[in-house]
């Protein structure tokens, strides 16, 4: 018995033996390269282009936009807890000032809460350079909005408040949590806002910027709420939510969205599912419920927890892509003779536009890789002009909320970046 186990243990360590001789010395090896996956531990690739950072936060940022004469807003919302601003306007590299106004910031005791912000989530640009605010009206600490807290505002590029729009209480039950929004000029007799509800049953909602009219759809459907038990993963780390010692799985529904292709896109954030439905039908309020679950597009799995979406002017819509440190994105359109729509990563080229286009079958989708890199510690919100992609990060896997004992792993300054995309944003 000694001797069987003497051999076995001199045979154990001649293959460990020649296992480390056959390891490279150097990585990446000199070539011939071993072209094993996982040989070395540099081999996580990089992919697609270059990023370019345009703005260093101390705190972590959601919202993000960029206006025609290349000003960078941010939103930082209250979640968590305050912070002195909920919207700021990017002055430098690492400076910034309230915007529109210091007053707005904060609401004071007794001030009507739909004059003032309570707590912003986003911050985007239309087609018409006018800046929308989105305000879960939710103060912080708090699970439900205020009264006329939930809302959207407009501004001019100069800070002048043109519109608020006022979600009706009727609409909050079930803690309502508007998260993201886009806005299409061109539809109806003055446009429509289109936004994500990320309550955990979450919902669709729609505002007729004409009149007000305003819907809530798709309310606790499969196409909006989280999955039960859902585990993302963030660098490699299963990541739960966390009261102390006590945890619990990831329950936000709807959040990013964007409009292509005469559709609303959006993905429910504690999965790895996106949908889209046509705006049109969205919008109609004489199409019931049950007709309209009928019309979602469900594309299949896009492979990733994902937070904000973003679409460009040639059918691409972006997913960020928080569990890979990526962007991802899929086409949605393609020119008729099955070509895709879009140029190809990193190319400065913007692809012609002038052939015949046809919008591609939700069964043929293929999600793929933008653009990979340890930089990308959660981007959030994301926002095109001319040519570039902006996008926030902000580590929101790190926040307390996600770690056991509540800790706050983040690790700031939180950066901003921009990539070049060939394309200008969605009409």
């Amino acid at each position: 018995m000694k001797l069987r186990q003497a051999i076995l243990i001199f045979t154990t360590l001649t293959l460990f033996e020649l296992a480390i001789a056959q390891f490279p010395a150097t990585c990446p090896p000199a070539p011939p390269q071993n072209g094993t996956p996982g040989s070395c531990p540099t081999y996580f690739t990089l992919i697609g282009p270059s990023l370019e950072p345009v703005h260093e936060s101390i705190s972590a940022p959601t919202g993000l936009a960029i206006d025609p004469d290349l000003n960078l807003y941010l939103a930082y919302p209250r979640n968590a807890g305050a912070t002195p601003n909920n919207v700021v306007k990017c002055t430098s590299f690492t400076t910034e000032e309230p915007w529109p106004t210091a007053s707005i910031q904060n609401c004071t005791a007794g001030q009507n809460v739909s004059t003032c912000f309570v707590n912003v989530q986003n911050i985007v640009l239309d087609n018409q350079s006018q800046l929308w605010v989105v305000d879960s009206g939710i103060p912080p600490g708090g699970s439900s909005a205020l009264e006329h807290g939930a809302k959207i505002m407009s501004f001019s590029l100069s800070g002048e408040l043109r519109r608020t729009y006022i979600v009706p209480d009727s609409l909050y039950h079930d803690k309502l949590f508007l998260n993201d929004i886009r806005i299409n000029n061109t539809i109806g007799t003055n446009g429509y806002a289109f936004l994500t509800d990320a309550s955990a049953l979450g919902s669709l909602v729609t505002i007729d910027l004409d009149t007000g009219f305003t819907q809530r759809r798709l309310f606790n459907t499969t196409f909006t709420r989280p999955d039960e038990g859902f585990v993302g993963v963030y660098n490699g780390q299963p990541i739960y939510l966390w009261n102390g010692t006590q945890k619990s799985y990831g329950n936000l529904g709807s959040d990013g969205i964007a409009l292509a292709s005469g559709n609303v896109y959006w993905g429910v954030l504690s999965s790895r599912r996106f949908y889209y439905v046509s705006q049109a039908a969205l919008i109609d309020p004489s199409i019931t419920e049950e007709s309209l679950e009928a019309t979602v597009q469900d594309p299949g799995q896009c492979g990733t927890e994902q937070a904000g979406f973003t679409a460009d002017s040639n059918g691409r819509v972006y997913i960020m892509a928080s569990e890979q440190n990526a962007i991802f994105y899929v086409d949605t359109l393609r020119h008729n003779n099955g070509t895709s729509q879009v140029s190809s990563p990193g190319s400065h080229e913007s692809p012609a536009t002038s052939q015949a286009l046809e919008p591609i079958p939700a069964a043929e989708y293929v999600v793929k890789d933008y653009v990979r890199s340890a930089l990308i510690q959660h981007a959030d919100s994301a926002a095109i002009w001319d040519g570039w992609m902006y996008f926030c990060t902000n580590q929101l896997e790190l926040a307390p909320a996600r770690q056991y004992m509540n800790v706050d792993a983040r690790k700031g300054p939180f950066r901003s970046y921009r990539v070049w995309i060939g394309a200008g944003p969605a009409v």
